[in-house]
């Protein structure tokens, strides 16, 4: 048993291949070590990328119940700092293995039970030391990077790290993932697709977890939820504009940010049915939700043998009075209710000026983004030149050409698209000036004219609750928006579609 040894080696990152502690560096030198004295290595325990602060670690656990199960003579490490760099832990195992008769022994430093435990110690304060001074540094790092406008993090899906090592690492927009993670927020910013369908849509373009599984609700989640894709970067508390390019608008990420706060009421449900009052009409005998369903009759043959109602839930099951209402007739109601609605002139004003400074706001930062657009691309176009230069002088081998080559294209290709982007967005401004004019003169009229799902956004927008009796609409109560806006006479209400 006493030329039985177990070996545990340990790296925390992946960067320390470069200062020879990789694991197959210590790998080697430890079985070196061990073939040179005469040494059987039992097994060979390895922590990969683990903190060595506490002793919470996987294999050094597996290797300590080891111990109890089958003892060996001796553990076998690269160095000290590798096993331990807390005192405390380094001398409450260091006195367990002199307990049992275990020695430690170390390839850098020597047999460590050799003698008293004054050396040891020296050597795991000192890298301790080491541990809380690299710490420091690190820290310091990381935010003198973010002072210089890079997320000290790694970037999410949908950027790459390029440039130097560690801490030094910039990134960019991922040639592939970029353009689908702009479409997920676009297609999310409709309010037509649930995050469960996403993860799906995800899957079918090789979006994937790691163990090839769609991502899950959170990870969508989260990345909905990240400002880093418009441009915003963090570091322990402070936020900022960061020097990557950004893969979303600012407005389209709040315009996510609305649909999932509104997860639950905003979205159109996938429905067999789909009715246009649903969740917005009660009883106002007893406060349920109405509901509504078709009736297939033989008998309804002038409308192709059905027709359709909305009705309280409780009607005929716990004593609510409340009667059947066709469809149509209720709709009709409500869009009589819709056309009671307008705006003051003072407001409608007020929305004019509101819409001729974003439209020049619009255009200048449509101006500004497409002038750095054009700034990254001539940059790109300079690079490409330089390579190709390179290419023809026979400085620069093929396939590093390929390689670097076909990057630079990609980022040209994301820059264009970028550019398309803003072009659209600016006529999608207008567009939208438009309606919102359009609906502020006429509420009637925008409302009648837009199909069924526009219509259920009007509708919420407008409305809490429209509660109905007798067939007839006994109330209407207003959302948080426009209630101070018809107590301030900036909405008025034409009384004639209501009871008195």
């Amino acid at each position: 048993m006493k030329d039985e040894v177990y070996v545990y080696i340990r790296v925390s990152t992946s960067e320390q291949a470069d200062e020879g502690f990789s694991i197959d560096n210590q790998k080697r030198a430890c079985k070196e070590f061990c073939e040179a004295r005469g040494y059987h290595i039992k097994r060979m325990f390895v922590e990969d990328g683990r903190s060595a602060r506490t002793t919470e670690r996987p294999a050094l656990q597996e290797m300590l119940k080891a111990l109890v199960d089958t003892p060996v003579g001796a553990i076998v490490i690269y160095k000290i700092d590798r096993f331990a760099r807390n005192v405390t832990d380094f001398s409450r195992l260091y006195n367990e293995f002199k307990t049992k008769g275990i020695q430690l022994i170390s390839v850098s430093e020597g047999n460590l039970s050799e003698g008293t435990s004054l050396v040891p110690n020296i050597f795991a304060s000192v890298a301790q030391w080491e541990s809380e001074v690299n710490s420091q540094r690190t820290r310091d790092a990381l935010m003198q990077k973010f002072r210089e406008g890079w997320q000290p993090t790694p970037p999410p899906i949908g950027y790459r790290s390029v440039g130097a090592d560690r801490e030094r690492k910039t990134c960019e927009p991922d040639p592939y993932t970029a353009p689908i993670i702009r479409e997920l927020f676009e297609l999310y910013s409709t309010g037509n697709y649930s995050i469960y369908e996403l993860q799906n849509w995800l899957a079918e373009r090789d979006i994937v977890s790691k163990t090839g599984t769609p991502i899950g609700h959170s990870v969508i989640g989260t990345i909905l939820n990240n400002r880093f894709y418009y441009g915003w970067i963090s570091w322990h508390g402070e936020g900022k504009t960061g020097k990557h390019m950004p893969i979303i608008s600012k407005d389209l990420f709040d315009t996510c940010q609305y649909v999932l706060a509104k997860h639950r009421n905003f979205l159109t449900r996938n429905r067999i049915h789909q009715f246009l009052l649903r969740g917005f009409v009660h009883c106002a005998e007893c406060g349920q939700r109405y509901t509504a369903e078709w009736h297939f009759k033989p008998r309804f043959t002038k409308r192709n043998g059905k027709i359709a109602y909305y009705h309280c839930p409780k009607m005929n099951r716990n004593g609510c009075p409340a009667p059947y209402v066709e469809v149509g007739d209720l709709e009709k109601l409500v869009f009589d209710t819709v056309k009671g609605v307008q705006f003051s002139q003072d407001f409608i004003d007020a929305v004019v000026d509101k819409a001729r400074r974003f439209v020049d706001d619009s255009r200048k930062r449509a101006g500004g983004d497409m002038q750095a657009c054009i700034n990254q691309r001539t940059a790109l176009e300079f690079k490409r030149n330089k390579l190709e230069d390179a290419l023809l002088d026979n400085t620069i081998d093929r396939t590093v050409f390929k390689r670097k080559h076909d990057e630079i294209e990609a980022q040209i290709r994301l820059i264009d698209d970028r550019t398309r982007e803003i072009e659209a967005q600016s006529h999608v401004d207008i567009k939208l000036v438009e309606d919102v004019l359009n609906f502020t003169r006429d509420v009637g009229r925008t409302y009648d004219e837009a199909p069924d799902f526009l219509k259920r956004h009007f509708l919420r927008f407008f409305f809490e609750k429209i509660m109905v009796k007798d067939k007839k609409i006994a109330e209407v109560i207003y959302t948080p928006i426009i209630a101070p806006l018809v107590a301030n006479h900036s909405v008025i209400i034409k009384n004639l579609m209501l009871p008195r």
